[in-house]
């Protein structure tokens, strides 16, 4: 205020006037906790094993705006007889496998790809992409959304949008016998100019909250 006030004065009264109603009228984009920004476009997975289907969710909901929830994802999931009759199964699997994420989004009109003996720039150019990794000592889904630099970032189920080191990435990618890292992706068959895309990273998304 008292910057105000010596602006004034020095002004004319109409000029100060109109200066004074233009800072009174500015609007200022809106604040975000850092707990909403680590969060944006995340689908936080509600169960202990529903990774799998949070993140699926995640990639449906904000890349090709399906707006499925958390709920009915898992909920098809675990609906197929082989759970009915076995419901340990999943905590056995330590969720759901990739053979069901792609049951799922065929459903759904979409062709789910499982792809293997991948590269981080194979990652790059497949983004945004399901990958398994070994974090805190379990199997975990996320989504790999880009690289900058020397780190990736990550749509995390778990956490919200994180990233790593390319090292601890590569250590946390899952390296299977055969087969060797792994990754998923659902392909819209259309080329729908409307699609939001918000999984594509901007280098303000690259902040480190872990």
């Amino acid at each position: 205020m008292l910057l105000r006030c010596i602006v004034a004065k020095r002004l004319a009264p109409a000029a100060a006037i109109a200066l004074i109603l233009a800072c009174d009228g500015a609007e200022a984009d809106p604040v975000k906790s850092l707990l909403e920004i680590r969060r944006e476009n995340v689908v936080i997975q509600e169960w202990d094993l529903s990774c799998g289907a949070a993140a699926l969710t995640t990639l449906l909901h904000y890349q090709y705006n399906d707006p499925v929830s958390e709920k009915e994802v898992a909920t098809a999931l675990i609906n197929r007889a082989e759970y009915i009759e076995n419901p340990q199964l999943v905590q056995v699997r330590e969720g759901f496998s990739l053979l069901d994420l792609k049951r799922y989004v065929d459903s759904r009109g979409y062709t789910g790809i499982g792809l293997g003996k991948m590269s981080l720039s194979d990652l790059e150019r497949r983004a945004p992409i399901l990958i398994p990794i070994h974090t805190r000592g379990y199997n975990h889904f996320v989504v790999f959304r880009g690289r900058l630099g020397n780190r990736v970032l990550l749509a995390d189920p778990a956490w919200g949008n994180r990233t790593m080191t390319i090292e601890q990435f590569n250590r946390a990618w899952i390296d299977y016998p055969q087969i060797g890292q792994v990754g998923f992706v659902v392909d819209s068959h259309t080329e729908n100019t409307h699609t939001p895309g918000t999984l594509k990273p901007r280098p303000s998304d690259f902040v480190t909250f872990n």
